[in-house]
């Protein structure tokens, strides 16, 4: 989960500004379309990082997030992944006579002995909706497992995804001066 909020060493110096303006009400509109504006930029950030990182479409990414925008008891704006791993079909999947190639983390991968036809990879039958599956036991024809590439709340907290969070959240202290200069026709920022 990501989570920006008001709260930072920049506090002192926007109280100051609250002080000037005289009016709480208007301040505290100010610091929220401050946070919900950055929240915005970064999610948009966070979601284009995750897509590539995932190798997957955009949209899929969105499905597994969740937003709480700054509102009038909350001055936070909250980014929250759920879900569990995605199918291999998402990314991409293929059966080839050595089994199934997909490309997890947008790269191509070869699983050996998957399968997404029942009988042969021409057959045109898919098992259960296109899903790939492997066999847990060599010999027999069941069980068999149904095979995921990555999930967005473990991939959310790392790599690209993360640094994108923190780049954009880096402007937050900048956006509340431009409100608080749009709030006060320049005179306080």
């Amino acid at each position: 989960m990501f989570r920006l909020e008001f709260m930072d060493q920049n506090t002192v110096r926007f109280q100051d500004g609250v002080a000037r303006v005289g009016d709480t009400k208007k301040a505290h509109d100010a610091f929220r379309r401050a946070i919900n504006h950055t929240g915005s930029k970064s999610k948009t950030q966070v979601v284009r990082a995750l897509a590539k990182q995932m190798g997957v479409k955009q949209a899929l990414v969105r499905k597994g997030l969740a937003v709480r925008r700054a509102n009038f008891d909350k001055l936070e704006y909250t980014i929250t992944a759920s879900g569990q791993a995605m199918s291999l079909k998402e990314f991409g999947a293929k059966q080839f006579g050595y089994g199934v190639r997909a490309k997890p983390w947008g790269q191509s991968r070869r699983f050996e002995g998957a399968f997404i036809f029942a009988g042969t990879p021409g057959s045109g039958q898919p098992v259960a909706g296109g899903h790939v599956f492997k066999r847990t036991d060599g010999s027999n024809s069941t069980p068999i497992e149904k095979l995921y590439g990555p999930s967005v709340p473990k991939e959310m907290i790392k790599d690209a995804s993360a640094d994108a969070f923190t780049r954009v959240a880096d402007d937050l202290p900048g956006r509340i001066e431009h409100e608080f200069r749009r709030l006060t026709d320049g005179v306080v920022g």
